[in-house]
Order: C-alpha cells, then sequence, then structure tokens
C-alpha cells in the first residue's frame, strides 16, 4: 500500500552511534517538524469545530481530547510501509504537535474550562511547543524509541 504521508526521517541513533540514515538523507529539525504535523488530522479536526457551536466548549474539548489518539493513529498507519515498524517517535510527535496547536487555536475553550486561562497563553504554548518537539525527539531518540529502522 502506498504512504500517505511522508515519515520523518531523522537519526534513530544518537551522534557516537551508527544513524541508519545518510546525513543528506535526513530531514532539518524544521522539515522534520513539520512532518509531525498531521495536516490530515488538523482538516478533519476544523471540519467537526465548524459544526459545532462555540458555545459548546465542552464538546469541543472532549472532541480535541478525542482527536489526539486518532491523530496519533493516522501517523501511525499512514507513515508505515509494509517493509518496515512503526515510526513511535514521530506517533508520539504528532500527538504532541497537536496538542500545542489546538491549545493555540481553542483559546476560549480552556478559557471556558480554566478561570485562570487567557487567550495570550495559547501563542505561547505554541511556541514553546515548537522549541519543545525536537528537544522531545532527542529525549525519545536517547530512550531508544525509533523513527526510521
Amino acid at each position: 500500500m502506498p504512504l500517505l504521508r511522508p515519515r520523518a526521517m531523522r537519526a534513530d541513533l544518537p551522534a557516537a552511534g551508527r544513524a541508519p540514515v545518510a546525513a543528506g538523507e535526513q530531514d532539518t529539525a524544521l522539515k522534520a517538524v513539520l512532518k509531525w504535523i498531521p495536516i490530515e488530522v488538523i482538516g478533519f479536526y476544523q471540519a467537526i469545530m465548524a459544526a459545532v457551536p462555540t458555545e459548546k466548549t465542552d464538546v469541543r474539548l472532549w472532541l480535541t481530547a478525542v482527536t489526539i489518539p486518532i491523530c496519533a493513529l493516522w501517523i501511525a498507519f499512514a507513515t508505515k510501509p509494509d517493509d518496515k515498524r512503526y515510526a513511535w517517535r514521530q506517533i508520539v510527535l504528532a500527538a504532541l504537535a497537536f496538542v500545542f496547536w489546538g491549545v493555540a487555536v481553542q483559546s476560549e475553550v480552556l478559557k471556558a474550562a480554566l478561570s485562570s486561562w487567557e487567550t495570550w497563553m495559547g501563542t505561547v504554548v505554541l511556541i514553546l511547543g515548537s522549541v519543545l518537539l525536537p528537544i522531545i525527539d532527542g529525549l525519545l531518540m536517547h530512550l531508544g524509541l525509533t523513527q526510521s529502522q
């Protein structure tokens, strides 16, 4: 079956070990982050949110939470070639990227759910997420979570 989405190509081993991907074939950190964000899931999510009235914050919050595992499953199956294992780091990072993005775009939902939440905090979470994702990728790599094998 053809791939529905490209797999982020990052080394599976720390720099001291042998990397299964040649340096020229490896995605830059920015390209890898862009591949972590599942645009197909975001489109699905936005279509559902367009149908739910904005005052139904509890429904919007639950739909956002339900979409996180859908995001992980989409990446798991959309990036898996028949002859390779699952890209576990990309699965985890895609779900986290969706959480960071979801917090940024659904600030009004969080404001209704958390009395101390302010709308600007969503933007800060998104910026922090863009810095934290490559760091988390490195931590997951050191923990042995595979990506491109």
